[in-house]
């Protein structure tokens, strides 16, 4: 029997060049052995090929020269005779539904001619390993040594073309600096940030201000500090289940900072595993100062390994003046003490604690009047109390998820049965098309802008305080299905509290359908006494999935020189033919 062979998804393009010097047999032979750090084996290699060139290695992600080529500043043409290029050849899938994909490359490794005014240059574009063994994109810039310098000093045209490009990049101050394990700059989050104010932030009134005033006034006080002859710094900590505003708070404390008549750079921590990580990220801080800087998830960047030098960093010898740190946390009693219990390093925690039962009401008139249009779902406005009685300790995120799902089974259950029934398969068309609003559109309806548009009074209403009969909900579908998902979301909670060895409670309980608030499902309160427990029961985590690394915001076209849209497979980026 014939046995099947294995294909590899994508061929290495490219002939071997018959080239004496060829750095492409270096290239392979450096990946065709176990490795230490192929950056210093390319370099030398490159240094033999070129015994009369300075070489310098730049990192796409903090200089791509290709991007600046291909915005036009500069020219750089693929030379596949000298050194043949390794690329996967790949298929790019259309943004959108009935569009056409187009085939394009990831370019691994490649030589450039590369033109810069009336500058000439070699470069080199490489995918290598460094001792993290994570694939980084180096430009190997090639430059004859000039009068005056060797092949082991600086090139100086090589710097001002660097220098160029870093000042292009930075030009528009358009992005906002993420620490990912390294540095990059991420106009993608710019983006988000503009977007966020403090008009679309729902928290309770107090806090709300307490936040709003906490980051200005810090930034506005030097002179109070050093009056008080106290350094410069401070650390806050957001706390509290998955879902219920800390993104969303973060984001407008970023674009309040940024409007500011004297802007205040934001550095936004996502991972650093490494004590040399903690290293860079405050020497960084202290030449942006005064800066925020804001620890995603802090509890998986400050563990056993890191955490001493963290903790020197943050209150050690050197100096953090300007430096104002927030960081967050979906899980307080898993912080070590020296983060919780420190007033040197974070002296106040704010608590986002799960929606109240008026808040609940308020999301799911908002909902309700998304669908005011759809006449195939039948949603009045008493159903908006019971669904918020149900969902009691749901964060914002998983009631989203449970309107979500019910719409969907509403709309397939119709397709199903009306599947010969073009008339009936077109009306669940606007079913399924409903917006889905994100937390960021549920939060720019603010409290008092929803009682005003609904004209929602829960606790003088007679409509929320008289309560509807089982009969009265049963008739409608979208209650009869919002139960069982209702009932599908909280065994899954119970579940992975089950994992945890903790309490939840599962399935829709007769308690949860009459709507009563008790003590142990809320608590407002946001000072620095705040902690986790104290009875209340366990509350439900939103697992998302993994977040992909976010392409550098001047490196998503490393790979090649079109503007067009690319797609990645496997963490590779492909760009399309131009």
């Amino acid at each position: 029997m014939e046995s099947f062979k294995e294909y590899e998804p994508f061929d290495v393009i490219g002939s071997v060049s018959t080239n004496a010097g060829s750095v492409f047999d270096n290239y392979k032979r450096i990946y065709g052995a176990p490795l230490a750090d192929s950056d210093i084996q390319l370099t030398e290699a490159l240094r033999t090929s070129y015994p009369k060139h300075i070489v310098t290695a730049v990192p796409a992600s903090n200089c791509n020269l290709l991007d600046y080529a291909a915005a036009g500043y500069a020219s750089a043409e693929l030379d596949t005779t000298t050194d043949a290029p390794v690329r996967w050849r790949g298929y790019i899938f259309p943004n959108r539904r009935g569009q056409l994909g187009q085939l394009g490359d990831a370019t691994r490794f490649a030589r450039y001619r590369y033109k810069w005014l009336s500058e000439e240059f070699i470069l080199y574009q490489a995918v290598v390993c460094l001792d993290s063994h994570f694939p980084v994109t180096i430009h190997y810039v090639l430059r004859e040594a000039d009068a005056g310098e060797t092949v082991n000093s600086r090139s100086r045209m090589t710097d001002n073309l660097i220098k160029s490009i870093g000042e292009w990049q930075l030009a528009d101050n358009k992005f906002v600096y993420v620490y990912d394990n390294y540095w990059m700059t991420s106009r993608a989050l710019w983006e988000e940030v503009q977007k966020a104010n403090w008009d679309d932030v729902i928290l309770d009134k107090g806090m709300k201000k307490a936040l709003q005033d906490l980051v200005g006034r810090f930034f506005d006080s030097k002179d109070v500090y050093e009056g008080a002859g106290v350094p410069w710094k401070r650390g806050v900590i957001f706390h509290g289940p998955a879902g219920n505003g800390k993104t969303i708070s973060l984001k407008a404390i970023m674009h309040t900072l940024s409007v500011r008549k004297d802007p205040i750079s934001t550095l936004y921590i996502k991972a650093a595993d490494y004590t040399s990580d903690i290293g860079q990220i405050f020497v960084f801080a202290r030449k942006m100062s005064p800066c925020l800087v804001i620890f995603e998830d802090i509890d998986t960047i400050v563990t056993d390994k890191t955490r001493s030098y963290f903790f020197n960093e943050a209150d050690g010898l050197e100096r953090n003046d300007g430096i104002m740190m927030i960081a967050s946390t979906n899980h307080l009693d898993r912080l070590d003490p020296g983060l919780s219990h420190r007033p040197s390093r974070f002296d106040r925690k704010y608590l986002f604690p799960q929606p109240s039962l008026e808040e609940r009401i308020l999301y799911c008139e908002f909902w309700r009047h998304k669908l005011q249009n759809k006449p195939t779902i039948e949603f009045p406005e008493l159903l908006c109390k019971a669904m918020a009685g149900i969902m009691s300790e749901f964060s914002f995120a998983y009631m989203k998820e449970a309107f979500i799902a019910t719409l969907l089974t509403i709309a397939g259950k119709r397709t199903e049965d009306n599947e010969d029934d073009s008339g009936a398969v077109d009306r669940m068309t606007s079913v399924t098309q409903i917006q889905q609003p994100s937390l960021e559109a549920w939060n720019e309806l603010q409290c008092d802008n929803i009682r005003a548009m609904f004209d929602i009074h829960p606790t003088s209403d007679s409509q929320h305080s008289v309560r509807p009969s089982e009969d009265d909900l049963e008739r409608f579908e979208i209650w009869r299905e919002m139960v069982k998902q209702v009932k599908i979301l909280r065994d899954d909670m119970a579940g992975e509290a089950s994992a945890r060895g903790t309490s939840c409670s599962a399935g829709v309980r007769p308690e949860d359908s009459g709507y009563a608030e008790t003590p142990t499902t809320r608590s407002r309160g946001w000072n620095e006494t705040d902690t986790v427990g104290g009875g209340r029961t366990a509350q439900p985590n939103v697992h998302l999935p993994h977040r992909r690394r976010e392409p550098q915001a001047h490196a998503v076209r490393s790979a090649g020189l079109c503007l067009g849209s690319a797609s990645s497979f496997g963490g590779v980026k492909f760009v399309p033919d131009c």
